[in-house]
């Protein structure tokens, strides 16, 4: 019975070490393709020159200048969970099996729309969205993905619930997991209808029987040939000069005159504050670009036509409306309107940076680190069963160092490029620091590694690379949906570039350091009980002994390495509070927090030099550590109160209890193995 108990608790100890590295999914059942009845198809793929130019065209978008290509990326994230999406085979259309990117993806909203409504690009994390719509779909998962033309006969009552759970929250009241996702599905569907019109809102018609003196004005619009915005905005003085004239007793006679202009031009003016500012201002000193409509609002109020400067630029972009369903005329607009916009952003001097965002999302630093990170990690499990000194096993450290150190190099390129775009330091949001806390920790342990030798740290790096990546991409799909970007603007405490370099980036090394010391202590009590068990309490031969101290050794250096930064961190934070509010410490939860790793770490350490605690209990209180780290990072954001509320994330508190249960129990399973397996010792390899 003792040995079950004993091999019982090693297996779950070994188990909750690893929580979440691994896991089993099931194969998902293949679902009958439907062909799909599309009039107008893209009969060929886009042309690269084409998804190329369009991607670069640069658009303002939630304070920034930036790419469409990154704009297209986090509206299909939001969307789809995804960037890409590959049309099935028997779909029914010209081109067969596709994979398109959010590029792509775009293009076909924008200049294919019947095609796009049937692209399965909505994921619905839970199908009890579409019930209480009225909504049902046989053979389809819980969790699954569906096309606007698919949920087109439920859009009616999707509004309504939409509208009874804003009103909810208005109130106050807490929603519920169906009424939250009911409102994220409402505002995803609400985008998607207003992408489709994008470019065809900026062309318009006269009409089949427009008036003699509104053909003299605009010849160009005879036999209801297609008008691009801009000329009719730059002409738009006299039609206001006839308004005029006719006066309040005439103003309904021309408004009928004018009805089928009037109609192409409100499709644009309907969609001014949701539409994508392709405009910049001529005026230097106005720094916010114009929809469409906005433009529309600024000449009718300003009773002038457009400025001629602008005017190239938004008929450069109605060209592609013009060319709707037709894959090479539409190219070849794309391609003159992404110059005409250029051009534009230059003038400006707001251009400099959207090549280097290209580069940023289209080289996926953080992706490609992930990759090297679990290649590393990989090679570093198989190296743990070959002897070091075996040609292979020196291949594999070899290897595990060489992916490691490009998964390192990846990811802080991919952090400096950040810095750059964004002129401040990578610690500003909670996504930020997720990838700076990741490579800190990485950094920190090849150094150690370099030192000690013991292929400990070499393989936590490896897993602790692997672990931040993943999670830095799973939130990157929260700010994709909360926020529309990971590079948004920032509440105005934040926007301090001193002190984000100085309090901001030193605390969060200390986070980094009590994390990788937590990761470190589950390792080492890991492995100290399985030789425990393994040994049957026996004690632990010299070599053995001095390798577990050595590494015990090594975690309390971190611990040093994280106090100090710690402490400098929270010091430098009551200095900025002293800046900005006017007192250096208000005991706000964010303040408490970072006091609190400050006074755990210090016990830890305190405790260790009266002998208090050994090895053994320096790893245990390391790893309830790292919850105290989690508390102070993620935590105290999701309370509502205090001065730091704004890194609010929904849907984090479940995952931050579940890691505090699985802390709970690991050092309680820590402390029984040792009541059985260690205590009896009192030899040189003691605890």
């Amino acid at each position: 019975m003792k040995q079950m108990i004993r091999t019982g608790l090693a297996v779950a100890l070994a188990l909750l070490a690893f929580a979440g590295t691994s896991g089993s999914a099931s194969a998902a059942p293949q679902r009958q393709v439907q062909k799909v009845d599309v009039e107008v198809a893209r009969p060929k793929p886009w042309p690269k020159e084409a998804v190329e130019a369009f991607g670069k065209i640069p658009i303002q978008d939630r304070g920034r200048v930036k790419p469409l290509f990154t704009y297209a990326g986090f509206r299909m994230l939001n969307m789809n969970g995804k960037r890409s999406y590959t049309i099935p085979e028997g779909f029914g259309l010209p081109t067969g099996k596709e994979r398109i990117g959010q590029v792509e993806w775009l293009m076909d909203v924008m200049l294919f729309p019947e095609q796009a409504r049937h692209y399965e690009i909505f994921l619905v994390n839970d199908n009890a969205v579409l019930d209480a719509v009225g909504l049902r779909f046989e053979g389809r998962k819980k969790r699954d993905r569906y096309s606007f033309q698919q949920l087109r006969p439920g859009l009616a009552k999707l509004e309504s619930e939409y509208r009874k759970a804003v009103a909810k929250r208005q109130r106050d009241e807490k929603l519920d997991p169906v009424e939250t996702q009911t409102i994220a599905l409402f505002n995803a569907v609400a985008e998607y209808d207003l992408l489709e019109t994008t470019f065809s809102s900026l062309v318009t018609t006269l009409g089949e029987d427009p008036s003699e003196r509104l053909l003299e004005l605009y010849p160009e619009g005879a036999n209801n040939a297609p008008l691009p915005l801009g000329l009719v905005l730059s002409r738009w003085d006299t039609v206001t000069g006839w308004m005029q004239e006719a006066g309040a007793e005439g103003r309904d006679a021309v408004m009928r005159e004018f009805a089928a202009l009037e109609k192409g031009i409100n499709a644009a003016w309907a969609n001014r504050a949701f539409g994508i500012a392709f405009f910049p201002p001529s005026d230097q000193s106005v720094e916010e670009w114009s929809t469409a409509g906005e433009l529309i609002d600024q000449t009718m109020s300003s009773r002038q036509g457009v400025n001629p400067a602008e005017v190239g630029l938004v008929n450069a972009l109605a060209a592609i409306g013009e060319n709707q369903g037709d894959v090479d005329g539409a190219s070849a607009a794309i391609i003159g309107a992404q110059t005409a916009a250029e051009g534009a952003a230059k003038a400006r001097g707001e251009f400099e940076k959207v090549p280097l965002e290209l580069t940023y999302y289209q080289g996926d630093f953080f992706y490609r680190a992930l990759l090297c990170f679990l290649a590393a990690f990989l090679m570093a499990a198989i190296s743990w069963m070959v002897p070091r000194r075996q040609t292979f096993g020196k291949v594999l450290s070899l290897g595990v160092w060489g992916f490691s150190l490009v998964g390192l190099l990846l990811a802080v390129v991919g952090v400096t490029i950040r810095c750059v775009l964004l002129d401040r330091p990578p610690v500003a949001t909670l996504y930020e620091t997720i990838l700076f806390i990741t490579s800190v920790a990485v950094a920190v342990c090849l150094i150690t590694e370099a030192l000690t030798k013991e292929r400990i740290a070499l393989a936590s790096a490896a897993a602790l690379g692997a672990s931040g990546m993943f999670l830095s991409m799973k939130y990157e799909l929260v700010e994709a949906a909360s926020q529309g970007d990971t590079m948004g603007g920032l509440v105005a405490v934040l926007n301090t570039n001193f002190w984000l370099a100085t309090h901001v980036t030193t605390v969060t090394i200390g986070y980094a350091a009590g994390l990788l010391a937590a990761a470190l202590a589950h390792v080492w009590i890991v492995m100290r009980l399985f030789r425990g068990m393994k040994d049957q309490g026996a004690a632990l031969d010299t070599a053995s002994a001095a390798w577990y101290r050595s590494f015990a050794r090594m975690i309390y250096g971190v611990l040093c390495f994280g106090l100090l930064f710690s402490v400098v961190g929270t010091i430098l934070g009551g200095v900025w509070a002293n800046d900005s509010w006017g007192r250096f410490w208000g005991w706000d939860p964010k303040e408490n927090g970072a006091l609190m790793i400050v006074l755990f770490e210090l016990v830890i350490l305190h405790a260790r030099m009266a002998g208090y605690i050994k090895d053994f209990g320096v790893c245990v209180l390391a790893v309830m550590g790292g919850a105290v780290v989690a508390f102070s990072w993620w935590h105290v954001n999701q309370l509502g109160v205090g001065l730091h509320s704004y890194g609010f994330t929904a849907g984090v508190l479940k995952t931050l209890w579940s890691y505090y249960s699985f802390v709970a129990v690991f050092a309680a399973l820590s402390g029984l193995g040792w009541m059985m397996f260690l205590r009896p010792r009192r030899s040189l390899g003691a605890a």
